[in-house]
């Protein structure tokens, strides 16, 4: 071997050396950012909006305790605000139903939609003592915000609530409600079921399916999809598919159909993803997709979602009316929602998984 071949076989050597060199720290670096956005979601997104609904659920439990005492136009009124209240910062948790933790039933319990109105008032109407263990043997659509929704707001709430089984079924319901997210937080804590601990431990890259980025990736797209098809798309009527016929609007299924307060759910939720986004204004996937050089037409990808929910938000603060009534009075509008929420949805299951390499694991059979 010649010296001038060895020498060039050196330089290549270090070539390479150098090479392998900046992949490990760009590797370490993109790991370090995946670190600290999983730190600031627990910090900043997880556990505070678990610790948020305990104590909103709590106030509607002390508020329909005092009706159930009082029934008059104050304490009728406190509970609804108390309502809201809690009904807002559930859906800012809605995107915190996470793949792979086993706590869906809690959501259920606290959330299932809508309320089957006729079993509510089967056990208002029938003689079985109203009590936490009546409540508890009820399926998750005779219980949870939805049914107490109907309880507060449905047509002449106050006169039907002189019924003392009706004050009490509310009350127990509002404590059932306390007593579920109680349990969701315990579960998330690390002084109890220390998910919030095996969330953070999960700490590998997104095409792992078992990965906290997988899950959180899959359960935006799934939030998305609820945002378009469920919330927006079937009160107003789309077919969800080209094999489907359209129905035509449907007010009785939008999302808080009693208290008139859907379009504020909806936003609230938008603000539960962007926090996901953004790692509630620390670390997020946002800057994630940044280390990772991801782009979509010259633009970072996490801005282009976080502008996506701003359009999508913008759209339905634009609607005028409730959304029960909207879905009639101004379709167009409410198809303006549902549009965006398309194209967030395309963003968040096509560009955001693919740059994190994550896989969608569920199918939302969407025909466009």
């Amino acid at each position: 071997m010649s010296a001038r071949f060895g020498a060039v076989l050196g330089l290549t050597a270090l070539l390479a050396l150098g090479a392998a060199c900046d992949a490990a720290d760009d590797g370490d670096a993109r790991a370090d950012v995946r670190r600290a956005m999983l730190t600031d979601l627990a910090d900043r997104v997880i556990l505070p909006a678990h610790a948020s609904i305990v104590a909103e659920a709590g106030t509607l439990a002390d508020a329909t305790q005092a009706l159930d005492a009082d029934p008059t136009d104050e304490t009728l009124e406190a509970a609804r605000e108390a309502w809201v209240s809690a009904a807002r910062s559930w859906q800012r948790l809605a995107a915190l139903n996470l793949p792979g933790v086993k706590f869906g039933l809690y959501h259920n319990r606290i959330a299932t939609r809508p309320a089957n109105v006729t079993a509510v008032e089967e056990v208002i109407g029938g003689t079985e003592t109203i009590s936490a263990a009546l409540v508890e043997s009820r399926g998750s659509n005779v219980r949870g915000l939805p049914a107490l929704e109907y309880l507060l707001f449905g047509d002449d709430a106050l006169a039907r609530l002189a019924d003392p089984r009706r004050r009490a079924y509310a009350r127990f319901v509002a404590a059932d409600v306390l007593s579920q997210a109680e349990a969701l937080q315990t579960k998330w804590s690390a002084g109890g079921g220390d998910e919030i601990g095996m969330f953070l431990a999960a700490d590998t890259e997104g095409r792992n399916l078992q990965s906290s980025v997988s899950r959180i990736v899959n359960e935006l797209a799934m939030v998305a999809e609820d945002l378009r098809y469920e919330t927006i798309g079937r009160p107003l009527g789309v077919a969800r598919t080209p094999e489907d016929e359209s129905t035509g609007p449907q007010p009785g299924l939008v999302q808080a159909p009693y208290a008139g307060v859907s379009v504020a759910l909806y936003r609230e939720t938008l603000a539960g993803v962007r926090a996901l986004v953004t790692g509630g204004g620390g670390t997020g996937l946002d800057d994630y997709l940044v280390a990772l050089g991801a782009e979509i037409d010259g633009q970072p990808v996490g801005a282009a979602v976080l502008a996506q929910i701003d359009a999508t938000d913008a759209a339905a603060a634009a609607l005028q009316a409730p959304l029960r009534e909207a879905v009639v009075s101004d379709p167009e509008g409410v198809r303006a929602v549902y549009d965006e929420a398309g194209e967030l949805l395309r963003l968040l299951k096509t560009d955001m998984a693919n740059w994190l390499g994550v896989s969608i694991t569920f199918s939302d059979n969407d025909g466009d």
